[in-house]
C-alpha cells in the first residue's frame, strides 16, 4: 500500500461519482451498475462485479465513505450513499487483491504481474490466461496475501 487513500495518483483525471450501494463492498474493490434498477434520488445502484473472472467490461472503483467518517478499511452498508471512481489509464490506486491460500508458491504475485478482476468479490487476482488484466502490481506484497488488505497497483486501461 502506498499512502492512505484509494487513489494514489497526485492529479487524478478520472471521474468521481456518487451512487447507492448494494451489498457490502470495501473501498479498493471493483463495482458494476445493477441492471434494470431505476435511480434513487438521481443515483444509480452499484454492486460488486459479477461478470466472469477477467472478462472485459467497465472498471469502476469503490472509494472510501468520507461523509460518514469511514476509513479505507471500512466496508459500505447496503442501501447507503457510496462514492465511486471511473479511472483513466496510467493512474495508480490502492486496491484489494484476493487472499492467497496454501503453501509453496501458490498464489504468489510479484511487481509487474498483471491482475484481473475477480467475479463476485470485485477484488484483483493473478491474471494467468484471462481475457482482461487491466491492473499491474507495483509492490511485492507479503506472503501470503491477507484478506482485505490494500496493495499499490497501476490501471492499464480497459483494453489491457
Amino acid at each position: 500500500m502506498k499512502g492512505t487513500e484509494i487513489i494514489v495518483s497526485a492529479y487524478p483525471r478520472g471521474v468521481r461519482e456518487e451512487c447507492v450501494i448494494s451489498g457490502t463492498p470495501k473501498p479498493g474493490t471493483c463495482l458494476e451498475i445493477v441492471p434494470a434498477t431505476l435511480p434513487i434520488n438521481g443515483r444509480f445502484t452499484y454492486r460488486l462485479v459479477t461478470r466472469a473472472n477477467g472478462s472485459k467490461g467497465p472498471v469502476v472503483i469503490a472509494e472510501k465513505d468520507r461523509l460518514q467518517g469511514k476509513t479505507e478499511l471500512d466496508a459500505y452498508v447496503s442501501g447507503t450513499q457510496g462514492f465511486i471512481y471511473w479511472p483513466q489509464a496510467g493512474e495508480e490506486f490502492n486496491m484489494v487483491i484476493r487472499e492467497t491460500v496454501g503453501t509453496g508458491t501458490a498464489g504468489i504475485v510479484n511487481i509487474g504481474d498483471l491482475l484481473a478482476i475477480e467475479a463476485g468479490t470485485g477484488e484483483l487476482m493473478a491474471a494467468g490466461a484471462l481475457a482482461s488484466a487491466p491492473f499491474q502490481l507495483l509492490e511485492h506484497p507479503s506472503e501470503p496475501i491477507k484478506a482485505d488488505t490494500l496493495h499499490w497497483v497501476k490501471y492499464l486501461g480497459n483494453q489491457a
